[in-house]
């Protein structure tokens, strides 16, 4: 089985660890968090198109708890695909409430 620690992104093979090996992330505690707040957290993630899809599924629910999100994603990323998924995601969000 394949494991991964949800803020470093790190693989394991094998082994299920209660506290990441490599940034001492506490997989234990994440693990009881809400979807939303995985979502929010995978918006982390090194690859571009599980940010991609996260986006999407964040402006499908309307979760108003993206927004800051969304903005500092905006802000910080490099990645000018991102910046506009976020930048229309934003809108979507706040357009509708």
């Amino acid at each position: 089985m394949r494991y991964y620690c949800p803020n470093c992104w790190k693989d394991f093979w094998d082994e299920d660890f209660e506290v990441c090996p490599d940034c001492g992330y506490n997989i234990k505690a994440h693990n009881n968090k809400d979807y939303v707040d995985k979502l929010l957290n995978a918006l982390n993630h090194r690859a571009g198109e599980v940010r991609h899809w996260v986006i999407m599924v964040l402006v499908q629910r309307k979760e108003k708890r993206a927004v800051p999100y969304l903005e500092k994603l905006r802000k910080e990323t490099k990645d000018p695909s991102l910046v506009r998924a976020a930048e229309e995601a934003l809108k979507k969000i706040n357009a509708q409430g």
